[in-house]
């Protein structure tokens, strides 16, 4: 601080601080102690009288990256110990869900193709089981209507694997030796035939089989084997059931099966007998050819 200049401007005290001060009566002047230092430290902040506290900028900015690495350090290690295991579990779980519903999408699919499968096969068997009835119905049918022949030996009708086979015996459709129909044949036909009619969906097989007692000599010009005796018995009783019966052709078949097809044995009497007979048979319509 510049030293105060006399009035003269040469250093030096003024005259009136050279004179001592007067003061009243009864005057104490009160001690003066030096003057209180007010101080205090906040950090690296230090206050003296006034004056006003200042931050230090470098320890600020220190300060600021310390807690920003601890912040970007915090984050990376919630981000690696929880957030990306969470993350592959999810992906795991998404990708068990996804085959799981792709499982239970396959199984679905069986379980509609198992119903749409049980749906047809019930539905057959219902077919099936009124196809029986139907069958069974027309064997008992029949059954009254020769029950009398039946009850003599001359006719068999049973039932197998969906179909009526009816064995008519040859003595009471033929005279010996020939395959013209005789009239209890016919009587016999008609009975068998329009019965059969009843029944649209099935198509009749006449079989026309012999014993295997060779062809007499007398015959022999019309018949030179048992093949041909039984292809012209079977032959013209589906011409009768064509014509007098009105029974559709593309529903009847004739076949000659010869002694080939036995029911019995041809070595005695009542075996040979039983063998030599018209068989006709109720079969299922083939269907269509594609």
């Amino acid at each position: 601080m510049a030293d105060e200049t006399t009035a003269d401007g040469k250093g030096g005290k003024h005259p009136e601080d050279t004179q001592p001060k007067i003061r009243p009566p009864g005057f104490v002047a009160a001690p003066q102690s030096p003057p209180e230092r007010s101080e205090y430290e906040l950090g690296a902040v230090e206050l003296h009288g006034d004056e006003r506290p200042k931050k230090s900028g470098a320890a600020g900015g220190l300060v600021a990256w310390i807690l920003l690495l601890l912040t970007v350090a915090g984050v990376t290690y919630a981000v690696l110990r929880y957030y990306l295991p969470l993350q592959e579990e999810l992906a795991e779980l998404k990708a068990s869900l996804a085959a799981a519903q792709k499982d239970n999408d396959s199984y679905l699919d069986q379980v509609k193709t198992l119903q749409s499968s049980q749906a047809e096969l019930a539905a057959q068997v219902e077919k099936r089981e009124q196809e029986l009835q139907a069958l069974t119905a027309t064997q008992d049918e029949l059954a009254r209507k020769l029950d009398s022949e039946i009850q003599k030996g001359n006719v068999a009708i049973k039932q197998s694997q969906g179909q009526i086979v009816v064995d008519l015996v040859d003595k009471i459709m033929f005279p010996s030796g020939e395959a013209e129909l005789s009239d209890q044949g016919k009587e016999i036909l008609k009975q068998v035939g329009e019965t059969f009619l009843k029944v649209p969906d099935k198509v009749i097989q006449v079989g026309g089989h012999t014993d295997d007692v060779p062809i007499s000599p007398k015959l022999k010009d019309r018949f030179p084997s048992n093949w041909e005796l039984s292809a012209a018995r079977a032959l013209n009783v589906v011409r009768y059931l064509e014509d007098e019966i009105k029974m559709p052709g593309k529903r009847l078949v004739a076949s000659g099966f010869s002694q080939f097809r036995p029911t019995a044995s041809n070595k005695t009497v009542n075996g040979r007998k039983k063998n030599r007979r018209i068989e006709v048979v109720l079969l299922p319509l083939a269907p269509p050819a594609k």
